[in-house]
């Protein structure tokens, strides 16, 4: 909105800068004048009607240039309102999938719960099999004492009756079988065990794995959820920002309509017939400025295509098709009546506000003026002694000198191509423009503008200081064309 302002402010003024200058008298008419009495008379209506038409000519492209950019900023302010849709469509799509993932995550969990449960159950099952098993060892250990005392008895016997001593060989020897068939079991009892642990352990590393996995998958969750919250919060920002831009465009297009009908109004009162004595002199004026672009050395023709306000969208032009249907009456030509038609005072006028309307997009985005107020020019361009050498060297710019921190604005629209700090230059900023040119200002104490931000003609880019290879505050201003160093001066308004 700052940008379409000044451009409509920058246009009023330059059109009325332009009438004075073309209704201000040259020395030699001026005397002409004071001379001839009425006729000087005649030349000053003369001139009130050019300036008329002029005035009417440039409200009604004004106007149309309004309009344009009302309905810019209407269809900017849509394109706008879609893409938030769009953001709050993905968003909750995003929270969908996020929820259907929490879900499955806990279903997981409890699976994993279970599974733990019931290995720790088998794990206890396990304990008391191996406190049976000792239970049984015990027990086998105490029958095998027995059956001992019980073979001792049966030796000591022996002697007594061959009778005992067979029936204790015999129990002995059942004994010793039963022990033998006791101890294969507990034998095979115990690897069974020791497969059965091997295998339980494998199971407990396999669901501390997964449980380590259910892990990273929570703390994965939970930066999505943090991320997720962050894109809401950004989306609540940036719909709080396309809310504030809709209300202003809608305050710009109430604006816009208000002055479209005043300008209606003033275009509807009837204008005197043109004068072409004062038309001649407007056009040398003209030339005048003409002559002034060229001396600049920039290539004229480069800045003459329209240029848009910062923030602005300048229509395509419309297509040419083809194979579309085409029709309208038949009016035959008349040989001769086209170029009678080229030389009527309203085809010369055409063509000379047509001349006007390419001078102001030219003045429109030349560097033109200082980038500060209230300044010292302190050096030029071109050879000089340099301030720490005293020897001579080439200064590809302007110093101009004001106080610290003073604000730098830019002279021209255009693009921010750098930002920082440039070894001898200090804190610097380089801004391209249209048909080549680039503006530098050097030595700044601080940066308002990164690279890549586009700036339109006033905006500050940083504030004056004496950074890098300098002697004191100052700025150090170049005009850059197509790479290549030119006079600062000739935008100055000094030489």
């Amino acid at each position: 909105m700052t940008g379409l302002t000044r451009t409509r402010t920058t246009a009023a003024g330059l059109c009325a800068g332009l009438m004075l200058w073309a209704a201000a008298p040259a020395p030699a008419q001026a005397q002409t004048a004071a001379a001839t009495g009425p006729a000087a008379e005649a030349g000053a209506s003369d001139r009130e009607t050019l300036l008329r038409l002029l005035a009417e000519e440039m409200t009604t492209r004004l106007v149309n240039a309004l309009s344009i950019q009302a309905r810019s900023h209407a269809a900017e302010v849509a394109t706008l309102e879609f893409r938030l849709r769009q953001t709050e469509d993905r968003l909750e799509r995003a929270e969908a999938d996020r929820d259907r993932r929490e879900q499955a995550h806990r279903q997981e969990l409890v699976g994993m719960r279970d599974l733990l449960a019931r290995a720790e159950a088998a794990v206890g099952g396990i304990g008391a099999s191996q406190a049976a098993m000792k239970s049984a060892l015990a027990q086998r250990e105490e029958d095998v004492g027995r059956l001992k005392t019980a073979l001792a008895h049966a030796l000591g016997a022996l002697a007594e009756a061959r009778d005992d001593t067979r029936r204790s060989q015999a129990e002995t020897a059942e004994a010793t079988a039963a022990a033998a068939a006791a101890t294969a079991a507990t034998t095979a009892a115990t690897a069974a065990t020791a497969a059965e642990l091997a295998a339980m352990r494998g199971r407990l590393d396999e669901a501390a794995a997964t449980l380590d996995l259910t892990r990273e998958e929570t703390r994965k969750l939970a930066a999505d959820r943090d991320r997720v919250a962050a894109q809401r919060e950004e989306m609540r920002i940036a719909r709080a920002q396309v809310e504030i831009e809709r209300d202003l465009a809608a305050g710009e297009r109430d604006r816009l309509n208000e002055r479209l009908e005043l300008v209606a109004a003033r275009v509807g009162e009837p204008a005197p017939p043109a004068a072409g004595g004062l038309e001649s002199q407007a056009m040398e004026r003209l030339g005048q400025i003409e002559q002034f672009l060229t001396s600049t050395g920039i290539n004229v023709g480069r800045l003459s295509a329209p240029v848009a306000a910062k923030g602005a969208v300048v229509p395509p032009p419309l297509p040419v098709s083809r194979q579309g249907g085409r029709g309208g009456p038949f009016v035959p030509v008349v040989p001769g009546r086209e170029a009678a038609k080229a030389d009527t005072p309203d085809a010369g006028m055409e063509r000379q506000l047509d001349r006007l309307e390419r001078i102001e997009r030219i003045l429109r985005v030349m560097p033109i003026g200082a980038p500060l107020q209230g300044y010292s020019f302190e050096s030029g361009f071109g050879r000089r002694s340099d301030p720490f050498r005293k020897r001579a060297a080439m200064h590809e710019g302007v110093d101009l000198s004001a106080p610290m921190r003073t604000p730098l604005r830019t002279t021209a629209p255009g693009t921010v191509v750098f930002a920082g700090t440039k070894a001898a230059y200090g804190k610097t900023v380089d801004v391209r423009h249209a048909g080549g040119l680039v503006t530098r200002y050097a030595h700044m104490a601080d940066i308002k503008v990164e690279e890549g931000e586009a700036v339109a003609r006033g905006d500050v880019v940083g504030l004056l200081g004496s950074t890098g290879r300098s002697t004191g505050p100052h700025v150090h201003y170049e005009v850059m064309i197509d790479g290549k160093p030119v006079d600062p001066a000739r935008f100055l308004g000094r030489r």
